[in-house]
């Protein structure tokens, strides 16, 4: 699960000699690097599947999130898992080889290399191009919200779009590699090559392999998304909102509700781009001079690697943090859910309703109702004597699809104690 680069990283025995073709030599700084990657990355990595596999679980349960823009960070929880599983046979395993020796590892860690990486990179580049499909949303939802309703009723295919293009760049990734045993070193840390294959040295594929991949994967969605959060965040710094009509819910609380699905978003999107600029500045620098990176600054280059791979790791573990901090109805069904996995009590009743003690903004959020028929408007009155079991209220739904407000809900509503 290292970088998309243009040089070949994975390779755990190809350390070359002129001596004896079977001689190993072992890498540089393999102490240090087994601390950062096998036991600190394999910790992060736990605590990232765990984390995200809570997270995907209940964001894909709820209808109202799947039907919303909540459904890209369902998607992005989910291949978050996916991502930290295929760096603990990856990158852990990969440095467990080189300090322990062990010619055991080495063939297990060839014998799954292949499929493992490929999915590790089709989760990589798929949720790249969901946070730009993502951010769009949310640009066209903070600067032209007139035009939003295209967008929240294609928010499924957009999503199955950039999941099929980060398959599509990546799928063709094991044929590019070729495993080559060598039966004159069996037994030892040389048993077992890799390199290009015939196809990934092609004149023509090359082009696929190092440009166009390289260039629509990584450098396109790294400067798209930073250029839209730019403007996002200055969007927000001026409070530049913009709705189609007026409304009997509080604007104050509307004008929140898209600030915060906004803001988290942005955070999620600076934390994407902060895990990645090295790993920029590497593809970079392969292309300006690859021979002083591998040469004169091998060690730096050694770890960098490194830190791209586990940065992404990490970065993907705080997501969870980002969602309890900036959303408020994140926050309480998270605490809920969690309080109900802890207690093991697996009956959900009135008092475990998603809709007690939710607040207007809550409920503007993550409420889905049919839409009334006609132009008038759909009251519901419950009894307000104390021998109900329920709450009291009179909720009020407007008729008008073109209220949409950030992909949140189809109409405005307004809630009234009785």
């Amino acid at each position: 699960m290292d970088n998309e680069s243009t040089s070949f990283d994975l390779d755990v025995t190809t350390n070359e000699t002129n001596q004896d073709p079977c001689a190993y030599m072992e890498p540089v700084y393999v102490k240090e690097r087994f601390w950062m990657v096998a036991i600190f990355g394999t910790a992060v990595c736990i605590l990232n599947i765990i984390e995200n596999t809570f997270l995907s679980f209940m964001l894909f349960k709820k209808k109202s999130y799947r039907s919303s823009h909540m459904l890209y960070l369902a998607l992005l929880a989910f291949f978050d898992v996916w991502m930290a599983v295929a760096y603990i046979p990856l990158m852990s395993l990969n440095l467990f080889v080189d300090y322990y020796k062990s010619v055991v590892l080495l063939r297990a860690w060839f014998a799954y290399m292949l499929p493992m990486i490929t999915v590790s990179h089709i989760a990589m580049t798929a949720s790249s191009f969901l946070m730009v499909a993502a951010s769009l949303e949310r640009y066209v939802i903070t600067c032209h919200p007139t035009k939003t309703r295209w967008l929240s009723r294609n928010r499924v295919w957009i999503a199955a779009s950039a999941i099929l293009l980060g398959v599509a760049s990546k799928f063709s990734l094991p044929f590019e590699m070729a495993i080559r045993y060598s039966p004159e070193c069996s037994g030892t840390m040389r048993e077992y090559q890799l390199n290009h294959s015939s196809l990934a040295l092609h004149g023509a594929y090359s082009y696929w392999r190092v440009l166009f991949r390289t260039i629509v994967t990584i450098l396109i969605p790294f400067f798209l998304l930073a250029f839209i959060n730019v403007r996002i965040v200055l969007v927000l710094s001026k409070s530049e909102f913009k709705f189609l009509h007026s409304t009997k819910l509080s604007e104050a609380k509307r004008k929140s509700a898209i600030r915060n699905a906004t803001r988290t978003l942005v955070f999620i999107v600076f934390t994407y781009l902060l895990s990645n600029v090295l790993n920029v500045i590497i593809i970079l620098w392969e292309y300006i001079d690859i021979e002083m990176l591998t040469v004169q600054f091998e060690t730096f280059y050694m770890f960098a690697v490194d830190v791209v791979s586990l940065s992404t790791i990490v970065f993907g573990a705080l997501r969870l943090p980002i969602y309890v901090i900036c959303q408020a109805n994140l926050r309480k069904e998270m605490f809920a859910q969690l309080k109900k996995i802890v207690s093991l009590n697996s009956y959900s009743g009135y008092l475990s309703s998603p809709t007690k003690n939710m607040t207007v903004e809550d409920m503007d959020i993550d409420r889905r109702t049919p839409e009334p028929c006609g132009d008038g408007t759909v009251l519901i009155v419950e009894s307000d004597q104390k021998s109900e079991p329920s709450k009291t209220c009179t909720v009020i739904r407007k008729n008008s699809v073109h209220r949409l407000n950030a992909g949140f809900s189809d109409m405005s509503e307004k809630v009234q104690i009785v």
